[in-house]
């Protein structure tokens, strides 16, 4: 019994309804010619006769057949010729060769050429009743053998994504570097996907809480993202990023949540998108996009292919990060470490001094207090007391230090420079007068972004330290300048001999140099002004000045204009 062909839908054209399997019967003879296709169309083929070669040939560049049945004897043209033409053609259907009892040379050709079957006439139309079992076997075997290499070339295609997905995940974890891993997964899941073009966006380090393009690849080459930037929720890959949901768009132009300011700046024309949430065990860091897919729309399997190496680019990522920060605050560990062992040996020796003077004016006046000259206990008592207040500022600075590094939150806003100004000099008048000082302080300063009371303590510190390393008597210059990156420049200039050529030793905890004629510095208040203005987001630093002596600076971010208070 024959089995029974269904349709194949596989074989049919795009929005054709009758998609049953079609048969070119390319036969002279009406009679054989109407048999067969009412036999064939009984049983549920199509069938359509030519009655010529060049008919046939005409119909076969036309239509989709999945076999041709020819007869060798033809007018104009034989089988044979016919046949020619029909391997010559890419992806040609199988053939059936219909010849004479004594056509066996004919029949050998027709195999050379690459016939799958032949039919013989006899005596008698016996052939008409084998003509259909032949081409039903053909049809199944065919289909069969198409069946097979697609699922040859699907194993292979997906030997090939696993290999690649296999490569790419080594790269992944073979890197320590985020800029690597967002490149390496760009490229990967074009060339996974069949994609024109993807990018990685990862959510801002900053406080913008903006997604920040940080990797392109189009059309075979990576692309300067030039920082662009979405808001949350803008544009698609926005939208996703914001809901931690993978997001397919075949017609992005029409689509609300599309958003152009990326083509626009990337002179690109986007299609079709397909983006994805990086996810982190933790948390979502980012979104991976897809843009055009080259070949129709963007399937379940893109999906699943770019869901599952955005995992593991996600956690590469994380890694990365967690191994970045882990690197950070080792090395902030050693400099605090550093640092410590600096505070340490200039604490041990700035406090040695003033102990040792306490611990001998007060041992002089247990054993002399009754033979000692009044003045002369007037002058044991000034001493213990001037070097106790060395002792407490020692002290003192030490606790601001402590709680400059330990503040987990600072309150940063507009500050009123000229009111820190004049609240730090207040606090350093009696050393003017003794110093006999010439200090020059302008009216009006710009306000910046900061916190008062630190602030007060940076100016505290660069004023003492003028008047210990200035001149004689000591000439200082308050000032500021109002840089182009909106920064603010603020700066005391002194008459003193100037500063080393690696001025950044200064703001180090170490013991200074003195002169001979000077009483021993703390050691401590560069090292604090250090501390505070980098903690406000600013930086420090000093320099030699044309006309002799130095200049001290610190930076900060101006207020802006709305948020400036009245000095």
């Amino acid at each position: 019994m024959e089995r029974q062909l269904l349709p194949d839908p596989r074989l049919s054209e795009p929005g054709k309804p009758d998609n049953t399997p079609r048969i070119l019967y390319i036969e002279d003879d009406v009679t054989a010619a109407t048999l067969f296709k009412v036999r064939m169309e009984r049983d549920g083929y199509a069938v359509d006769v030519a009655r010529t070669g060049e008919e046939g040939i005409g119909l076969l560049a036309q239509e989709t057949y999945d076999l041709i049945a020819l007869d060798y004897q033809l007018p104009e043209m034989t089988g044979l010729h016919i046949l020619q033409e029909i391997v010559s053609l890419e992806g040609h259907p199988p053939a059936i060769m219909i010849t004479s009892d004594d056509d066996a040379a004919v029949v050998v050709e027709a195999l050379r050429l690459g016939i799958s079957d032949y039919v013989m006439k006899g005596s008698d139309e016996g052939y008409l009743h084998q003509l259909p079992v032949v081409a039903k076997r053909i049809i199944q075997q065919h289909r069969g053998q198409q069946e097979y290499e697609e699922f040859v070339d699907d194993l292979h295609e997906q030997n090939r994504k696993l290999a690649l997905l296999n490569r790419a995940t080594q790269i992944f974890s073979s890197t320590l570097d985020e800029t690597q891993i967002a490149l390496q997964l760009v490229s990967s899941i074009c060339e996974f996907t069949n994609t024109e073009g993807s990018s990685v966006w990862l959510w801002a380090d900053d406080e913008s809480n903006r997604l920040e393009c940080v990797a392109i690849f189009s059309n075979g080459e990576h692309v300067e993202p030039h920082h662009v930037q979405l808001a949350p929720g803008q544009g698609v890959a926005g939208w996703a990023a914001q809901t931690e949901q993978t997001l397919v768009v075949n017609d992005a132009p029409h689509d609300p949540r599309f958003s152009s300011t990326s083509d626009e700046k990337l002179n690109f024309r986007t299609q079709s998108l397909l983006a994805v949430p990086l996810r982190a065990p933790d948390k979502t860091l980012g979104v991976l996009e897809l843009v055009n897919k080259r070949s129709g729309a963007f399937l379940e399997s893109d999906r699943i292919l770019a869901e599952t190496l955005a995992t593991s680019a996600a956690i590469a990522i994380e890694n990365a990060r967690f191994v970045r920060d882990l690197n950070r605050q080792t090395e902030e560990l050693r400099l605090r470490n550093e640092e410590l062992d600096a505070f340490a040996h200039t604490v041990a020796h700035d406090l040695k001094t003033p102990l040792s003077l306490v611990t001998g004016y007060a041992d002089m006046l247990r054993e002399n207090f009754d033979v000692l000259h009044p003045d002369e206990i007037a002058v044991y008592l000034k001493q213990l007391i001037d070097n106790s207040m060395r002792m407490n500022h020692i002290i003192e600075s030490l606790l601001l230090l402590a709680g400059v590094r330990g503040a987990s939150h600072v309150e940063i806003e507009p500050v009123p420079m000229h009111d820190i100004v004049v609240e730090a000099m207040t606090r350093v008048e009696f050393m003017l007068a003794e110093r006999e000082a010439i200090v020059h302080i302008p009216d009006d300063w710009p306000d910046a972004m900061g916190y008062g009371p630190w602030l007060e303590e940076v100016w505290y510190n660069y004023v003492v330290n003028a008047l210990k390393y200035g001149g004689n008597p000591p000439e200082l210059r308050l000032g500021h300048d109002l840089m182009a990156n909106e920064q603010v420049r603020f700066w005391i200039e002194d008459n003193g001999p100037g500063v080393p050529a690696d001025s950044t030793i200064l703001f180090k905890p170490t013991i200074r140099a003195q002169r001979s004629n000077e009483r021993r510095g703390y050691g401590l208040g560069l090292s604090i002004v250090k501390r505070i203005v980098e903690r406000l987001k600013g930086d420090v630093g000093a320099e030699n000045i044309p006309d002799g002596g130095s200049r001290f600076y610190f930076t900060l971010p101006a207020a802006p204009p709305e948020e400036s208070s009245t000095a």
